[in-house]
């Protein structure tokens, strides 16, 4: 265990005494900028292309506000910014060395755009005036229009060319990011920009004046209509996608169902922002609702989605497909469409389609529905599971003892494994769950979990990832960043031995096709050698369990893995699960 931490050394240097000395180089202003933009972290994985920027961090700031988080890959260095961002709503900074950096990084880009977060992505080139290119390697880390690469999947990008302009991007790329729909935006620094001598730097700006503007509202004859619509419905139905994660929001999303009388199913890809307790509550499905979802969602007489992703893709479950089904929708989403990316979901039908933030919407709904007092439309309770209490773990044991263990800890939990029933976990607390990746990337949980330990650190809230041993195996460079920087963190890991969402994918083919279904596991198992997960843990300078292979033994270890990550470690269980029955 990590212990005797003192001020942030190297080589035995005090680290944490910035100069005051004026700018002397382009990267020490541009330093000085992100502190002023009020950037806590950058997320690297080092590159000569920024070597000036990372010298001003580290020498003119002294490596705080912002500071340096050392990641292995930079798919890693932004999950993690994607993963503070759904903690706290806010960007945090990311530096990608090169063409070659941001190349790597590409996937975990798209992952933030489709989960629609803020983040403030810095590129680097080398030297765009040829003259000033170093042989060899400045070239091959040279390219014209380096933000093409991500610009379908970024909300703006620029290049500036001095400091003046650089300026002037960093504080729009800031409010462009932190403006709903929120989205990564990148801004590319040429080295010689970085690295070249200030005669008479510019003056800091008042970066006040250049905040994002208030979300939009909703008019009155729009409040009016809804009203009328919801004055109709006997049974309506909200859709909680994407929300945001204040506790104000989540009180306010709870009186306006209890004013309404509606049942709420909620994305758990977005995140569960509604208490699962809750008498209205129906389900918060992973990927597909249940049978009992299903039929709930086949009998509301009012659909108000709440900037739920794909609405049409949702009510095709209905017998009339949703056509000409009273909806209201509240999404300012429609914005950030492009004709690159199909992420848009099919176009769905609406009776009112409102561009706001749901809890806009939902705020200036409340005082007109005050006073007004309707029943809980009847839901069918949820079938109770019957759970083993021993022999090989089942993901369906794994959450029962994952609930058990919990009690009333206060966690945040970053992923929860395909599979895994959600009507047995609780949500009671807006950051009890935050949901998915948004791009369906695999080996984005690690990345995406030490980023909201970053943000969740000295809260008292646990991040927890119940993920797939694929999806670990794919980002694990991420665990040795969250044991360098100290931070609390649970990873317990589904190990299936097997890449078996998509074993699942060929069992269908095979059924369908009158296949062989044993063939099924051929490309996707992960054996023969068999990955040793704890020592890979251990290596990273993680505190690992296991490997738990039984019933009887998992709640003891999960008790002691939560009391070590509590402690300040970061700490993962592997756990053998025994893989569903074959369909066929």
């Amino acid at each position: 265990m990590h212990k005797g931490l003192g001020p942030q050394q190297h080589n035995g240097q005090d680290m944490s005494a910035p100069t005051t000395e004026p700018p002397g180089y382009g990267s020490d202003f541009i330093a000085d900028m992100l502190r002023e933009l009020g950037i806590a972290h950058l997320a690297i994985n080092p590159g000569a292309s920024f070597r000036g920027l990372h010298d001003s961090v580290v020498n003119r700031l002294g490596n705080k506000d912002p500071k340096l988080v050392l990641t292995l890959h930079e798919a890693q260095a932004v999950a993690m910014a994607h993963g503070y961002a759904k903690v706290t709503g806010k960007p945090m900074g990311v530096v990608l060395h090169a063409n070659v950096g941001l190349m790597n990084a590409v996937m975990a880009i798209y992952d933030a755009w489709v989960d629609r977060m803020p983040m403030l992505i810095l590129g680097a080139t080398g030297a765009v005036d040829a003259a000033k290119r170093r042989p060899w390697i400045e070239w091959i880390h040279t390219s014209r229009d380096q933000a093409s690469i991500v610009r379908p999947f970024v909300k703006w990008d620029d290049q500036p060319a001095s400091i003046e302009a650089a300026m002037e991007s960093l504080l729009r790329a800031t409010a462009i990011t932190s403006t709903v729909p929120c989205a990564p935006t990148y801004v590319c620094l040429d080295v010689d920009l970085q690295e070249g001598a200030l005669e008479s730097p510019p003056a800091l700006p008042d970066t006040k004046r250049f905040s994002p503007p208030a979300p939009p509202s909703v008019s009155e004859s729009d409040l009016d209509r809804a009203m009328e619509l919801a004055g109709k419905a006997r049974k309506p139905l909200i859709l909680v996608g994407r929300y945001d994660r204040s506790e104000q929001a989540w009180d306010e999303r709870i009186a306006f169902a209890e004013a309404l009388g509606a049942a709420v199913l909620c994305d758990q890809k977005c995140g569960v922002g509604f208490p699962s307790d809750h008498a209205g509550f129906i389900a918060a499905p992973a990927q597909y609702p249940d049978k009992r979802a299903a039929e709930l969602v086949n009998e509301a007489d009012l659909v108000i989605s709440l900037d739920w992703p794909d609405l049409k893709g949702l009510l095709s479950l209905r017998n009339d497909k949703g056509e000409r089904l009273p909806t209201i929708i509240a999404s300012p989403d429609e914005r950030l469409h492009n004709g690159w990316s199909l992420d848009h979901f099919p176009f769905a039908e609406a009776n009112l389609r409102l561009p706001v933030k749901p809890e806009t919407f939902t705020a200036a709904m409340l005082p007109r529905l005050s006073g007004i007092s309707r029943e809980q439309w009847e839901i069918p309770a949820t079938p109770t599971l019957e759970i083993p209490d021993s022999g090989p773990v089942t993901i369906p044991a794994l959450a029962a003892a994952f609930e058990r263990v919990r009690g009333e800890r206060d966690v945040c939990l970053t992923r929860l494994t395909f599979g895994l029933p959600d009507s047995m976990i609780r949500f009671t607390h807006p950051l009890d769950c935050i949901g998915y990746d948004g791009g369906g990337g695999i080996g984005s949980t690690p990345g995406i979990t030490v980023g909201a330990a970053l943000a969740l650190k000295g809260t008292g809230r646990l991040p927890v990832a119940i993920l797939g041993d694929g999806d670990l195996l794919m980002g694990s460079q991420a665990l040795w960043t969250a044991a360098a920087q100290r931070l609390p963190a649970l990873f317990i890991v589904n190990n299936n031995k097997s890449f078996y969402n998509d074993v699942e994918h060929q069992e269908r083919v095979a059924l369908h096709r009158g296949r062989p279904v044993e063939n099924k596991h051929i490309g996707m198992d992960i054996t023969d050698p068999d990955m040793d997960l704890v020592s890979l843990a251990r290596s990273h300078g993680c505190i690992a369990y296991g490997s738990v292979t039984s019933i009887e033994q998992l709640e003891g270890v999960l008790e002691e893995a939560f009391a070590t990550a509590e402690a300040g470690e970061t700490v993962l269980v592997d756990v053998r699960t025994l893989p569903p029955a074959p369909r066929g």
